[in-house]
């Protein structure tokens, strides 16, 4: 073990027995509410993570740990407080008072698989998916595009995102690509980066190492980013394994069909590769808004070629 990795460690572990002063930049609490691929949540819960920053997920804590190793924040977790949506991955109506027919919220189509090997984990997940027309119309829509991995708890999700609106890492009436990583009530993403309409991109889900400390407890070092940029790069390091693989469409506030782009974006180049080199066998379940008809069909289920298509 490193002399800088038994540093951060020995810090971190210093913090949670209160024994510094206070170095670290706590919550201010702002409860203006932003929005997020978790759904709405209060600003002070909605973290940036500067360019070279890795994410610390501890047992009771996460932390912003900036290049140098020192601590820029930290969030000490809830546990009575349950993870805010992503377990709830369904098909949501606004009231017919505000809006007779309104578009579904939420996760409106999408795939998942998992793998049940915990000692033989996921260490690769790709897609590749090119940004599809700008919406027709703007009605302050929020609409998500992404891969990504979850742990068995459900109470995190690592993603690569690419998002058309306005949500707390920033953005407008365009497409932008971020990375980010949920846990619980709180939320962190990367640089929000503008890309054009048409732009292929890759998004790349990697285990970059695991790690048995003296007790007995296994970390695992994640990194999520789009190759074409490095400020869509976020690091965490967890003791849950994230074996759960998703592709989904989600989106917030649509009030008409012309709100979403028309035709299909395919998730294409599909691959995903198990800690022993060998290409994990991909099976998707698929689950989709048949109200709307939003769809996500599977139309290659394998790897190293697999591809999932959304329908809008």
């Amino acid at each position: 073990m490193s002399f800088k990795l038994l540093s951060l460690c020995a810090l971190l572990a210093l913090c949670a027995i209160g024994t510094i002063a206070n170095p670290i930049a706590l919550d201010s609490r702002d409860d203006t509410v932003v929005n997020t691929p978790g759904g709405p949540r209060p600003k002070s819960q909605v973290h940036h993570v500067p360019d070279g920053a890795s994410l610390h997920h501890t047992g009771d804590a996460v932390h912003i740990v900036s290049a140098t190793g020192d601590i820029l924040h930290t969030n000490i977790l809830d546990k009575s407080q349950p993870a805010q949506g992503l377990a709830s991955r369904t098909f949501m109506k606004p009231s017919r008072v505000v809006e007779p027919r309104a578009i579904s919220t939420g996760y409106v189509a999408y795939t998942y698989f998992t793998n049940n090997s915990n000692a033989n984990p996921i260490s690769n997940f790709s897609s590749t998916w090119t940004v599809p027309p700008n919406p027709k119309t703007n009605h302050n829509q929020l609409l998500y595009l992404f891969s990504a991995l979850t742990p068995a708890s459900d109470d995190a999700i690592l993603q690569p995102v690419l998002q058309y609106g306005t949500s707390g890492a920033g953005g407008g009436n365009y497409w932008a690509t971020a990375s980010w990583y949920l846990v619980g009530a709180n939320t962190y993403h990367t640089t929000l980066v503008p890309v054009t309409v048409g732009s292929a991109l890759n998004g790349v889900i990697t285990l970059q190492k695991s790690a048995l400390a003296t007790d007995g407890t296994t970390t695992y070092t994640y990194n999520a980013q789009f190759t074409h940029s490095p400020y869509t790069t976020i690091t965490i390091t967890t003791t849950e394994q994230l074996n759960w693989a998703w592709e989904a469409l989600e989106i917030y506030a649509a009030q008409a069909i012309t709100d979403l782009p028309t035709g299909t974006t395919p998730f294409k180049n599909i691959n995903m590769v198990n800690m022993n080199g060998i290409n994990t066998p991909l099976n998707w379940l698929t689950r989709n808004d048949t109200t709307d008809g939003f769809m996500a069909m599977v139309k290659v289920d394998g790897v190293p070629s697999g591809e999932i298509d959304i329908v809008y």
